[in-house]
């Protein structure tokens, strides 16, 4: 089975294209252990904040200044185990367990704080993962200045590091591809499509937008499929992980064939626990003995290439459907009430 599932993601060799997105239980060493158990192929850590690098280089000569200008708020160091023992987690991981661990950083504009990536390709991981964030900014700012300013950070990103580095998007551009493919000429190894964002709302009584983070939506697939057919437009070289509402082996089978090479899991982890990924890991299996393909890499390299042709053409696709149908049916899906434990196990 082992053969069968074997992907490159990232130049590293996995075992299986699940990989255990970003989240606090990729530093418990008991939950990483179920998980690689249950037959993850890679776990990426949870993103050390560019709040916390800056907090952590002011407060040894300037405490007070720190805290006002960092943004660092103790309970940061809860979600990651805080700069200081972040580099700790990836040693002792990577003693511990055969699969790639890869490391993941979170900030909006390039500064010394990226310093702190050497660090973490010292500390033994296997890449690292940017975590791009969009932020409000000016209207008089063009696109371009803005995919400017994350080119400039993946540029200095690599420049900097032998391990490849990933770039972990938002949904939130006019043209993917454009920059899908700017990302790859300035250095980056591949793409994680997409970022979670949190879910905005706004407070009658403070009269004042708030946001808050939830698991993703059940029925979130569409939109990172699209995403990722987006992003292949025109030849895109660089390996692609489908992340955000990713919930099974047919989603998996999905994402790849939409142009994904790996699938990376997380919310269904805390909804199920680690035995959501075998259930994963098997339905894949069973998907490649039953088809005409001797290997996972093998069904990867048969899939459709994404063609641009006449604008009557690409637009049939969204015309068609909407105008085929006067059923259109409701994927709201039923809130789930269950909590996973610290392990990811429901209860």
């Amino acid at each position: 089975m082992v053969e069968l599932l074997k992907t490159r993601y990232l130049g590293l060799d996995l075992s299986s294209p699940i990989i255990v997105g970003s989240c606090p239980l990729t530093i418990e060493s008991e939950a990483v252990r179920q998980m690689v158990g249950a037959g993850a192929g890679a776990i990426v850590l949870p993103s050390v904040l560019k709040e916390q690098i800056v907090h952590a280089k002011l407060k040894e000569t300037d405490p007070l200044r720190a805290i006002e200008e960092s943004g660092y708020q103790p309970q940061q160091d809860k979600y990651n185990g805080g700069v200081e023992h972040y580099l700790d987690t990836i040693r002792h991981l990577k003693s511990g367990q055969s699969v790639p661990v890869i490391a993941s950083m979170n900030g909006g504009v390039t500064g010394d704080w990226i310093e702190y990536a050497k660090g973490i390709e010292n500390a033994g991981a296997d890449a690292l993962e940017l975590n791009w964030q969009p932020m409000l900014t000016s209207p008089g700012e063009p696109a371009a200045s803005i995919e400017e300013k994350l080119c400039a950070l993946v540029r200095d990103l690599t420049g900097m590091l032998q391990i490849p580095v990933a770039v972990k998007l938002s949904q939130r551009f006019t043209n993917l591809a454009s920059v899908a493919h700017q990302l790859q000429h300035a250095g980056a190894a591949g793409l994680i499509l997409f970022t979670h964002l949190p879910r905005w709302d706004v407070s009658v009584e403070r009269m004042h937008w708030t946001c808050r983070w939830e698991l993703s939506p059940l029925d979130s697939l569409g939109g990172i499929l699209e995403g990722i057919v987006r992003a292949r437009t025109g030849g895109l070289e660089i390996p692609i992980a489908a992340s955000g509402g990713v919930r099974s082996a047919e989603h998996a089978i999905k994402a790849m064939i939409a142009g994904a090479d790996a699938v990376m899991v997380t919310s269904e982890v805390y909804r199920e626990g680690p035995d959501v990924i075998r259930k994963m890991v098997d339905g894949l299996t069973r998907f490649i003995e039953n088809s005409r393909h001797d290997t996972l890499e093998h069904f990867l390299e048969s899939r459709p290439e994404v063609e641009l042709g006449p604008e009557r053409l690409m637009r049939l696709e969204y015309v068609d459907p909407l105008t085929r149908s006067t059923h259109y049916p409701d994927p709201t899906p039923i809130p789930a009430s269950d909590v996973g434990d610290a392990s990811g196990h429901r209860r």
